[in-house]
């Protein structure tokens, strides 16, 4: 047998003595030989596949302590153990690329918002809108500008939540556009978030697009006592253009900070896609 020093070993195996020396506290691979006058440890050079194996098994993400369960294992048994670790690994994987694409929505959110800054509030304005993929949901109660619409959008963040992911904190509501004389007379007749997914095997049905194309919008932050103000200068702005088209006016809100003190945080923007004939 090959006697190795402590050192020697850890060099073979690049690793460090003081990792040696806890593998040994913990009783994961003991010296094959320890002087019982000095203390000194030395390895076989067997040993150092043993080593080896538990570097590989790290990297593989198990823990010391788990890799001391594998160590005893037989072929039958490690076959479970790495066909249950594969399992655990997709898992992980497909949380993470859920994680990437929230990540990926707020950076679009807050391009988008920067875009929509770039225009005068209370101002009508002209601008390309991409297409967006949404799950939209029908209230079931009456909903208008002047109503908190919490529950109805807890109902699809709930939605989301069941299928594994999340709102992306940018809500939406539409209705028909036509002419309105007091907010109590909108009612929504859908609320939509954008999703950045499809898979969403439970509410498959409940997904759909957000047209791509031009459309005339206004925007401000979030106020009651103009909103109407707004809504009827984009109506006004949309009839004298492309005359009674029946079609949907989009309202969506954005925050643009997250120390989230009131609705006022929330800039609104409305909608309205026109007719591709007028392109």
């Amino acid at each position: 047998m090959e006697k190795l020093s402590i050192g020697k070993m850890a060099n073979i195996c690049n690793v460090s003595i003081q990792t040696l020396r806890y593998y040994d506290k913990i009783d994961l691979i003991k010296p094959a030989i320890r002087d019982t006058e000095n203390g000194y440890r030395y390895y076989d050079i067997n040993q150092v596949f043993r080593i080896n194996i538990i570097k590989y098994l790290q990297h593989t993400g198990s823990s010391l302590k788990e890799i001391k369960q594998i160590l005893t294992l037989d072929s039958e048994h490690l076959v479970e153990f790495w066909n249950q670790q594969e399992l655990e690994i997709e898992n992980k994987i497909q949380n993470l690329q859920r994680t990437k694409e929230l990540i990926r929505g707020q950076q679009l959110q807050f391009q988008q918002l920067n875009e929509i800054q770039k225009f005068s509030q209370g101002v009508v304005y002209q601008r390309v809108i991409p297409k967006e993929l949404i799950i939209q949901i029908k209230p079931i109660t009456k909903i208008t500008p002047l109503n908190h619409p919490d529950a109805e959008v807890s109902r699809l963040e709930n939605i989301l939540l069941q299928n594994k992911t999340m709102a992306n904190l940018q809500y939406g509501f539409s209705y028909p556009l036509k002419e309105y004389n007091d907010l109590t007379e909108i009612e929504y007749d859908s609320i939509f978030t954008r999703v950045f997914s499809s898979k969403i095997d439970e509410a498959e049905e409940l997904l759909t697009h957000m047209l791509s194309g031009q459309y005339l919008c206004i925007s401000f932050f979030w106020d009651r006592t103009k909103y109407l103000s707004y809504y009827q200068k984009l109506f006004s702005a949309f009839l004298h253009k492309f005359g009674t088209i029946p079609t949907e006016v989009y309202e969506v809100s954005i925050v643009d900070e997250y120390h989230y003190e009131n609705e006022q945080n929330f800039l609104t923007e409305l909608r309205v896609k026109i007719p591709k004939n007028y392109h």
